[in-house]
């Protein structure tokens, strides 16, 4: 799901080369760099478009790794919007009013933010301009094409925010496939809230490299706050902050892979 997200950030004729197995590897490869350096999420991007190798020019690369990063954002705050509204207070009633705003206020905090570097890519303003000539000379060329890619393929992009949504909605599987190895008799629409407070939870401790305690101690309190034991919700947290670094080794893995076969690192585009 989150190849095809990527998938969508490229332009239509350059997607068509791409094939989707490149994708996944990439994307699991900066998964990994991303979960174990303490980067903010960050560093992951910039490795994604030197896994492609000669797939696509740079330019075209680069450019869909900020597509891809920003349609993400908006679908995990669509998908936190979303739940809080129809599952965890309109399905289960778990929310109180301060708690549902506040959830609500965060998610709608990276969806402004979202839309405010959209606008920074997107227009011609003067301003704009300014802020990307002192952020640097060699972005001006992904912000021409990031304004193309938005206008010519308006429809990709809410395609590539959609299957975001669908990537953290998946994670409510792996919610029940745990909670059933464990013995836990919970309901898909409880699973779907563990889902849905998780992201929230770690929306707000992006800083954190390999959600290093946080993943423990917000399984616990969701847990608990879902009427199950905290010892649960603990080891929930251990199992599946297990797998999240099997899957990131694995990532950073193929990465190192990749630079030994003579990946080359991204390096930005100048402008035209």
């Amino acid at each position: 799901l989150n190849a095809m997200c990527w998938r969508f950030a490229f332009p239509a004729k350059d997607a068509a080369q791409i094939p989707i197995w490149l994708l996944m590897r990439a994307r699991i490869a900066g998964d990994g760099v991303n979960y174990l350096t303490p980067s903010a999420s960050i560093a992951g991007e910039l490795i994604r478009p030197g896994m492609l190798g000669a797939a696509a020019a740079t330019e075209v690369k680069n450019t869909s790794v900020v597509a891809a990063k920003l349609s993400q954002a908006l679908g995990q705050a669509l998908f936190i919007c979303l739940g809080i509204l129809f599952v965890l207070q309109g399905k289960l009633n778990f929310l109180r009013g301060n708690q549902r705003l506040a959830g609500l206020g965060a998610a709608l905090l990276v969806v402004t933010g979202v839309f405010a570097a959209l606008w920074l890519l997107t227009s011609q303003s003067a301003v704009a301009a300014v802020i990307f000539n002192r952020l640097g000379p060699g972005l001006a060329g992904i912000r021409i094409r990031m304004r193309d890619y938005l206008l010519r393929h308006p429809g990709r992009f809410v395609a590539s925010i959609v299957f975001f949504m669908l990537g953290y909605a998946w994670g409510a599987l792996e919610v029940l496939l745990i909670c059933r190895f464990m013995g836990i008799a919970m309901p898909a629409m409880t699973a779907l809230a563990v889902e849905v407070l998780s992201n929230l939870v770690d929306s707000l401790m992006f800083m954190v490299p390999a959600k290093v305690g946080t993943q423990e101690a917000g399984k616990t309190a969701i847990f608990a706050g879902l009427g199950y034991a905290g010892s649960q919700g603990l080891a929930f947290g251990l199992i599946r902050h297990t797998r999240e670094i099997a899957w990131a080794s694995l990532g950073l893995t193929l990465y190192w892979l990749s630079r030994r076969r003579g990946a080359r690192p991204v390096s930005l585009p100048s402008a035209p």
